[in-house]
């Protein structure tokens, strides 16, 4: 069986959203913030700022600002990207670690 990655460093995920846009790829994903539940609708990029992001809701195409990236706790794509799986709800952490499911050990980078 694969090692499946069950979670994602703020670093990680700022390096993937900087390749999401500049490579205008077609995946769109929703956050969940510290304290909120799940974001209702996907969001696509706009811009990205030092520390966070301004997002477009790709229903309501409602623009969403996030101002500071570490506040996001999960994460989720709306298609598989790279290794990233969709709709797996990968947790968001303030260090380089991450999670292998098939291990179930924290591997530090």
């Amino acid at each position: 069986m694969k090692n499946h990655i069950t979670s994602i460093s703020i670093l990680e995920l700022r390096k993937l959203l900087y390749e999401l846009r500049d490579r205008k790829a077609n995946v769109c994903f929703r956050v969940r913030m510290i304290g909120e539940m799940w974001r209702t609708n996907f969001l696509k990029i706009f811009e990205l700022t030092e520390n966070g992001a301004v997002l477009i809701d790709c229903v309501t195409n409602q623009p969403v600002i996030i101002h500071d990236l570490g506040t996001i706790m999960q994460v989720e794509f709306d298609q598989r990207y790279q290794q990233y799986e969709p709709y797996f709800h990968y947790a968001v952490n303030s260090s380089n670690s991450m999670y292998r499911e098939s291990k179930d050990i924290l591997v530090s980078s």
